[in-house]
């Protein structure tokens, strides 16, 4: 039961720390290379789908963790899909940020173009 328990938190804080090492990269490398290069905006992507991805993953594993242990603590609760789905609960504002991000590595991959035709006309 303390290993169910465990495992209700640990993948948010895996998630946390990845997400934040991403992030520090993406931060690093755009303040050595600028904005918009090619690689600022494949690293801003990357976080984008860490985050977007990662949330879906994370709640789907916490929400098994948070089933079972309720089915070792109750003896009328049985650990079935049922029960797991009825412990999900969607992670509206990391799946929104992720597709936030994802969007302003976009603009900036749009960004990058615009700069390297500029380039080519000067």
């Amino acid at each position: 039961m303390r290993v169910l328990e465990a495992l209700g938190s640990l993948p948010s804080s895996l998630l946390l720390i990845g997400g934040l090492y991403l992030l520090h990269r993406f931060l690093r490398g755009a303040a050595r290379e600028g904005v918009y290069t090619a690689r600022t905006a494949s690293r801003l992507r990357l976080v984008g789908w860490w985050l977007l991805v990662g949330s879906l993953v994370v709640e789907f594993a916490e929400a098994n963790a948070r089933a079972a242990l309720l089915a070792a603590l109750a003896k009328d609760v049985d650990f079935s899909a049922g029960s797991v789905l009825g412990m999900w609960n969607f992670p509206y504002l990391a799946v929104l940020t992720g597709l936030g991000v994802l969007t302003s590595a976009r603009i900036t991959r749009q960004g990058v173009s615009m700069r390297e035709d500029l380039e080519g006309l000067v």
